[in-house]
């Protein structure tokens, strides 16, 4: 069904982390990119659509603190796509960095946690799980459990910090959207839906865990996919919160999800070096079939995306490995 071809370099290699690969495809502008994280520094790759120009370039993470300068370890590298502009969102140990989208400038910070406290629960307070709602809405989950919202401007520097949505009980893990709908999840493995109404998110559904931490997230057609550290795929209703399938998809941690809007097609990926592509059909009770697996060897995969809407490709990343692996439909 799909065939390897010829990867791409990386400056360095890819840092032990979920969802370690984002990728921002505008075909209107004949540009691919892919961002993936090495400790301090956002490894860039652009490309035109055919392959012909490839740059590299890396965005190094620097606090903007007057009295400490630091390079904080990076949890996560997300491109976001608003309807009003597109922009770059790296979380980290100390707080959250908003970059123009081609990392060119920061926009803003928002540190996390207080530097002056004695008490390490208060001190440290990381970044993780980064989706976009409505409008103009960002939103940035933390270890405290709360989802920091952002007002992003369409033009300017002018970012504003609007709320913080409380629910989990754990650190988020990841966040994703669709429309006006969001979910969450943690690592007490709770997933919980919000819904934006007018300008206000409230939250709709709460998916109680089991104690498996849910490390990644997709939602496409009010399906939404859990991935989880025991290797399994959970679907459920975000009309209803109901389980309607669970998957014994990996044999460890899944690290990544991915969903190809325009086919339904679904990519996971696991510290068991499998790739595998699923097909998702909508409905009250969702249901999902297995179409391809392929085992990307001595790669522990950390990161999977989709370079098409509709699964024509996708592309790969793997811990310690400085290839970003790709693969096309026959």
């Amino acid at each position: 069904m799909y065939r390897r071809e010829k990867p791409l370099a990386l400056k360095s290699s890819a840092s032990a982390l979920a969802n370690n690969l984002s990728a921002l495809i505008t075909p209107e502008k004949d540009s691919l990119n892919y961002a993936v994280v090495h400790k301090s520094v956002v490894n860039i790759i652009s490309s035109t659509t055919d392959g012909s120009s490839v740059t590299n370039k890396q965005v190094i993470c620097k606090e903007p603190s007057a009295t400490h300068q630091t390079t904080p370890m990076i949890l996560q590298c997300k491109w976001v796509q608003l309807p009003v502009r597109t922009v770059l969102v790296l979380t980290t140990l100390r707080g959250i960095q908003i970059y123009e989208y081609d990392g060119s400038a920061m926009m803003y910070f928002h540190a996390l946690g207080n530097v002056h406290s004695s008490d390490a629960s208060e001190y440290g307070n990381f970044g993780r799980g980064i989706a976009c709602v409505g409008e103009n809405y960002l939103c940035v989950g933390t270890q405290l459990g709360e989802i920091a919202v952002f007002d992003i401007p369409a033009k300017g520097t002018n970012v504003t910090m609007k709320e913080s949505l409380t629910g989990h009980k754990q650190p988020v893990c990841d966040l994703a959207s669709e429309d006006n709908t969001m979910v969450s999840c943690d690592e007490q493995g709770s997933i919980i839906v919000w819904t934006l109404r007018d300008t206000s998110i409230r939250q709709t559904q709460l998916i109680k865990g089991t104690g498996d931490p849910c490390s990644c997230l997709s939602i496409w057609k009010n399906i939404v996919i859990g991935g989880f550290c025991n290797g399994q795929l959970r679907l459920y209703s975000a009309n209803t919160g109901k389980l309607a399938a669970a998957v014994n998809a990996h044999v460890r941690w899944v690290n990544a999800l991915d969903v190809a809007k325009d086919s339904g097609l679904l990519l996971s990926v696991s510290d068991d070096t499998f790739a595998r592509i699923w097909k998702l059909k909508p409905g009250d009770s969702p249901e999902i079939e297995h179409c391809f697996g392929e085992s990307v060897t001595d790669m522990q995969l950390c990161g999977g995306q989709f370079v098409h809407k509709s699964g024509m490709g996708f592309c790969v990343t793997g811990y310690d490995n400085s290839d970003l692996v790709f693969y096309l439909k026959n």
